[in-house]
């Protein structure tokens, strides 16, 4: 095993084909930490179709959330502010080095930066990433999962006490060397290192959620104000500099919530908005790829979409008629709502990451029709007809059309769907909650870090809580489980690979999930953005906001 080992480079060209997008450089000088071409300073307005689910770094878990938060709560690790396969590398946040990894793979060592301060002028401590993953597992977050293979996360969130002691992590504020010991290899703990859970905050940050008022962090962003589901406001850290981070060209990103996308992609057309997360609806996509072309980009994406099944609930419970929903599923009627932005696929684990099968789907062509009359023919031999579910879905931008299409699908094969829609900012916690019982209902995983590892945990039934869970189909299969903690001990990912790959193969048969394929997103910005050389997107963040600027 390598000491101080960073992104695998047989990983790194296995997302090549994937990632290799071709847009606009972010102009930064080689250690990535140069400031764009174009102008420096000014003020951008930006819209979000929901309200992020958290602005605390211990609880957010939405691509709303961590667009932005990257630039705001810098973790030990983090990635190269570049596109494609390069984007994708490891690199020192706000450690000094890579970590230090023992010969067995179970201690990660690494030392803060010295003289680093938060954006509100407290200096930066090691015993500040204790604090900052103890809130993580206090919270009972969604990243949880990430760090219960630290020596005594364990114990600590059983004691219930959030100023106790985690055993496996030890740190020298005086130093700034930080001990991270595990209970097992873990082959994937350096991106772990780099998520935005593992983002520092001062150790005095309270013990709940501080989305109304985001604690400080360490990175060229702060939060200065923040109106849950109206609006926050992030304004440039003065003094900001930790090589290869860009401290960024604007003075001010204020983000709005504009629930219609249509609106959304108006004001930008015309100028009222700057930038829109969400793309452009399908009626008007066509016209703005034709029309503003300059300004706008279709980009792939390392995501699964699809609905969860959940089998602790009947009809899910029984495995034909989950098969049944993976027959009759057809993926071509929801790419025709996404506007042609998806790739059809029966993976849960995209195209680009190691361990994603290329064999022929079992049930037809992903960019097919699907066999609606075999469907229901399996829904009557589980004897399901007319059994009632409720199908889940979010008010953002298509959700609500393709959960009408998935209602309507599960009505034409037997069963006696109704469709319940409820907010983006909520959605997810609603569903993970396992008191909700929700049946089904649309769900979507971008990836944590570029690993299968990030994909496969949305089926380990040892990462199942009762809230924040993220394996909503509640899918419990000893010998996937097994697997993924055995796999997770390997540290060389390329030479276990296909075992990955035969787990992803096992998920599709076992029919566990419904998958329907990866999504593209944009990028599209307004006239006064200089779009050529400041909209870098990241292959795991998405839009980097400190690459915009204005011409």
């Amino acid at each position: 095993m390598t000491v101080k080992s960073s992104y695998p480079t047989a990983l790194a060209l296995a997302l090549a084909a994937l990632l290799a997008v071709g847009c606009g450089s972010s102009g930064s000088d080689d250690d990535g930490g140069g400031a764009s071409a174009g102008q420096q300073g000014g003020a951008i307005t930006i819209a979000q179709g929901s309200q992020p689910d958290a602005l605390d770094p211990a609880l957010a878990y939405t691509s709303n959330s961590w667009e932005p938060l990257w630039l705001v709560y810098t973790a030990p690790l983090t990635y190269k502010r570049a596109e494609g396969t390069e984007g994708a590398e490891l690199i020192p946040g706000v450690a000094t080095d890579l970590p230090e990894i023992s010969e067995d793979g179970r201690t990660y060592t690494f030392t803060i930066r010295d003289g680093l301060e938060y954006s509100d002028g407290t200096p930066v401590k090691a015993s500040d990433f204790e604090h900052a993953i103890k809130r993580v597992l206090n919270l009972e977050s969604g990243g949880t999962y990430l760090f219960e293979g630290i020596e005594g996360a364990t114990e600590y969130i059983e004691a219930g006490d959030p100023e106790g002691d985690i055993a496996g992590i030890e740190a020298d504020d005086a130093t700034g060397e930080v001990t991270v010991r595990l209970t097992a290899a873990d082959g994937s703990f350096s991106n772990v290192l780099a998520t935005s859970f593992a983002g520092l905050v001062p150790s005095s940050t309270p013990f709940r959620n501080m989305t109304e008022d985001p604690p400080p962090g360490v990175g060229p962003y702060a939060i200065t104000e923040s109106v849950p589901n109206r609006q926050f406001v992030m304004e440039k850290v003065d003094g900001f500099d930790i090589p290869g981070i860009p401290a960024g060209n604007l003075d001010t990103i204020t983000t709005e919530i504009v629930k219609s996308p249509a609106r959304a992609a108006q004001d930008v057309i015309d100028g009222r908005l700057d930038y829109m997360q969400d793309p452009p609806p399908t009626d008007l996509a066509a016209e703005i790829r034709e029309a503003h072309a300059d300004r706008y980009k279709e980009w792939p994406t390392l995501s699964v979409n699809y609905f969860f099944l959940n089998q602790s609930l009947p009809p899910f419970d029984d495995e034909k008629v989950r098969e049944a929903v993976n027959v009759g599923l057809d993926s071509t009627a929801i790419a025709r709502i996404l506007g042609g932005r998806l790739s059809g696929s029966c993976n849960i684990v995209p195209d680009g990451i190691p361990g994603h099968s290329e064999r022929e789907c079992p049930f037809g062509d992903p960019d097919g029709p699907g066999d609606v009359e075999a469907a229901k023919k399996l829904i009557e031999e589980a004897g399901a007809t007319g059994e009632k579910v409720t199908v889940w879905a979010n008010n953002d931008a298509t959700r609500p059309e393709i959960g009408q299409y998935y209602t309507g699908l599960l009505d034409e094969i037997g069963l006696d769907a109704d469709l319940k829609v409820i907010d983006g900012a909520i959605y997810f916690d609603t569903i993970g909650n396992v008191k909700t019982r929700a049946q089904t209902g649309l769900a979507n995983w971008y990836a944590d870090f570029p690993h299968p590892a990030t994909f496969l945990q949305q089926v380990d039934g040892t990462a199942i809580q009762p809230t924040a869970n993220g394996n909503y189909g509640m899918v419990d299969d000893p010998e996937i489980n097994e697997e993924i903690a055995e796999l997770l001990t390997e540290t060389d990912l390329p030479s276990v690979a296909d075992r990955w790959e035969a787990l992803d193969e096992r998920v599709i048969d076992r029919s566990y999930i419904a998958p329907y394929g990866s999504e593209e997103l944009t990028t599209f910005l307004s006239d006064r953005m200089d779009f050529e050389n400041c909209s870098l997107v990241h292959p795991l963040y998405g839009n980097d906001y400190s690459s915009f600027c204005l011409k």
